[in-house]
């Protein structure tokens, strides 16, 4: 080989190099918070870092924590890696509403991985049949455990007209706790999760059956999205998975985000969002939350907290992002400057 040959040789070699290493991941450990042990967000939390350590090789684990509202802070500093997130929370953290005294600037979303179908729930015996029904009725309006939900319960309410002053507002510790509440008379109405199993067991068990409660006629996702940030309206239809629904309704719905902390540089992004993306389909064979999410479902135009541009590349390159996400984005983006 000629002195010429072997520069040339030389210089490509690097440049393979070189390449190469720009397509190795930064990150040597993953840690991704969630809420406690028990609860689904840990579930999926796991789950996620099974996965990642099987399909990446980097070291992952769950930590969970009380809540949101403290492993957030934790991402925006770079102390925790990634984070499972509601899209209420997300909305609250980036306008550092509520439990989030500084706004949270430096996390970015990756990927929606749980879609929460949401409304108020009643016995079928009660007699009530829609939001205006409630009017003087028990109704939990404050969740103890998650300012969030209190929001959203009110915005929910506002779309009949309605504020916490035109029913008996009762409080409850929890989603589940609601349910109980109901169920032996202390409420009449709470708000649920269309897709906790408590619901079709308590559905299975009450005399009568439960019922789910449609929007107000003044719905809409403006308004629902000014009411908190991340919740939208969804159409719900009655199927066996929902028995409960018992004609063709539109409620409210918000969403799980994976967030990445500020560790999280744009290779890290793109590769952890393919490697989600790749795999979607077993993923969602092995944890049930993730099945309601459609694999082009993964990257939703509208957002309360603005995507990272390593996620953005990745989905172009999907064909999962339209121009139609192009606004969603920039919205995003103006709340956190």
């Amino acid at each position: 080989m000629t002195a010429h040959k072997l520069l040339v040789a030389t210089l490509a070699a690097g440049l393979l190099t070189g390449a190469a290493a720009t397509a190795e991941a930064k990150l040597k450990r993953i840690t991704i918070g969630s809420n406690p042990a028990g609860s689904v967000y840990f579930l999926l939390a796991g789950g996620f870092a099974k996965h990642f350590q099987q399909d990446l090789k980097i070291r992952s684990t769950a930590q969970p924590h009380a809540g949101s509202s403290v492993y957030l802070p934790l991402m925006n500093k770079g102390e925790m890696v990634m984070g499972l997130n509601s899209s209420l929370d997300s909305g609250l953290a980036v306008a550092g509403k509520e439990r989030f005294k500084d706004p949270i600037k430096n996390v970015r979303l990756l990927a929606r991985v749980w879609i929460l179908p949401y409304a108020y729930m009643v016995k079928e015996s009660s007699g009530i049949k829609t939001l205006d029904d409630l009017r003087g009725k028990k109704v939990v309006v404050n969740v103890k455990t998650n300012v969030s939900l209190a929001l959203t319960n009110r915005t929910v309410l506002s779309t009949a007209g309605m504020t916490e002053k035109d029913v008996v507002a009762v409080d409850s510790g929890g989603v589940v706790a609601g349910i109980n509440m109901v169920v032996e008379g202390r409420a009449d109405a709470t708000t649920v999760a269309l897709a906790m199993p408590a619901m079709r067991k308590t559905h299975a068990t009450v005399p009568g059956g439960l019922r789910i409660l449609g929007l107000g006629k003044l719905a809409n996702d403006e308004m629902l999205a000014k009411g908190i940030a991340g919740l939208y309206s969804m159409k719900v239809k009655p199927t066996k998975r929902f028995p409960f629904v018992r004609e063709p309704l539109t409620i409210g719905a918000f969403d799980t985000y994976l967030n990445a902390g500020s560790q999280v540089g744009d290779e890290d992004a793109y590769m952890l969002v393919k490697s989600l993306h790749t795999n979607w389909k077993k993923l969602q064979k092995d944890y049930a939350p993730l099945r309601g999410t459609p694999i082009d479902g993964l990257a939703p135009a509208n957002t309360s907290m603005p995507y990272h541009p390593g996620a953005i590349k990745y989905y172009k390159e999907a064909g999962l992002w339209t121009a139609g996400h192009d606004p969603g984005q920039a919205r995003a983006m103006n709340a956190v400057k």
